[in-house]
């Protein structure tokens, strides 16, 4: 039987508090079944609207694919979550090993191949323990990265020649049907959101200041080691108001996926001042509207890649 949401929110408040004090952690929502189940949804909304589990233009495929010689690539996805990218391209690419690595233990929402399997691990201090790879992946990740450049250098020295790194990020921010910014939300707008963006970025995590310069950052991290760095961003319709069947999907996952959101939150909020009326003002409205459509809107997602040097 599911617990309510005052069963839940003593526990969620002292992991919060653990996790408040305690940033190098790489997540902020709870690392449970109902998170994870959120994340799977989220995971499918992207390969859709990617058409796959990667941007094509990236050259992960090419990187993946068989080679003659029967070598077998290798892939680390950090901050794996529910482990549905790692298990999504084991099942691609039966030839290749893939690790994914997350403080937490991951409750997959389906069983692994045989080429793909878990580990827990710190992205911050880790990296290093698993040999070297063909690709890095790290979705949704950076949020809990204190230093990206140390980040991106360890990321460079466990990628083989020619390697791979790619991040996906989604700005913290919501957008209209026009995909502009809200900016200042009243009442009847997504305000619930707004507040989460703000209790995670202004006390307790100011290098979320730096997630626009990511871009920057990685192509000038200490030598240089990439010989190329480039990537697109793509938007995530929030509910199944796209006229196009795959689109209309995507929407409707990342509409259930943020259905799961505002619960989730709470103790956070709470933490950073909220007072709980709001907060389940808020969580009334921002169910209503999702389950109505009475606010169209999108979650914009960065995607980056870069390519490890060939040679010294």
């Amino acid at each position: 039987m599911e617990a309510t949401n005052e069963e839940q929110n003593p526990a969620l408040r002292e992991l919060y508090g653990r996790m408040v004090n305690n940033t190098s952690e790489a997540y902020m929502l709870p690392a449970d079944l109902i998170e994870h189940s959120r994340l799977d949804m989220q995971h499918e909304a992207i390969c859709i609207v990617l058409d796959g589990p990667f941007p094509r233009e990236s050259g992960v495929h090419k990187i993946l694919s068989p080679r003659a010689d029967g070598y077998r690539p290798r892939v680390l996805d950090v901050g794996t979550g529910a482990g549905s990218w790692a298990i999504a391209i084991a099942k691609a690419y039966p030839h290749v090993e893939v690790l994914g690595l997350d403080l937490a233990p991951v409750n997959a929402g389906s069983s692994p191949p045989d080429n793909c399997h878990f580990e827990k691990g710190d992205a911050g201090t880790d990296l290093g323990r698993f040999g070297r790879f063909d690709v890095v992946h790290a979705r949704a990740v950076l949020q809990g990265i204190k230093d990206f450049a140390a980040f991106f250098k360890n990321v460079s020295d466990i990628l083989n020649p020619g390697g791979i790194f790619l991040t996906i990020e989604p700005v913290m921010e919501l957008f209209n049907e026009a995909k502009e910014p809200f900016g200042i939300q009243e009442e009847g707008q997504p305000k619930l959101f707004k507040a989460y963006v703000e209790a995670t970025m202004v006390e307790k995590k100011p290098w979320f200041a730096e997630l626009p310069n990511v871009r920057f950052l990685l192509d000038n991290i200490p030598g240089r080691p990439w010989e190329a760095v480039e990537g697109n961003i793509f938007y995530l319709p929030v509910g199944p108001f796209l006229p196009d069947p795959p689109h209309r999907v995507a929407g409707e996952l990342m509409r259930q996926a943020c259905m799961r959101m505002p619960k989730g939150v709470q103790p956070l909020l709470l933490l950073h001042g909220y007072n709980q009326e709001d907060l389940d003002r808020w969580a009334a409205l921002a169910e209503a509207q999702m389950k109505n459509m009475t606010v169209k809107f999108y979650m914009k997602w960065d995607s980056l890649w870069a390519i490890n040097k060939s040679s010294e």
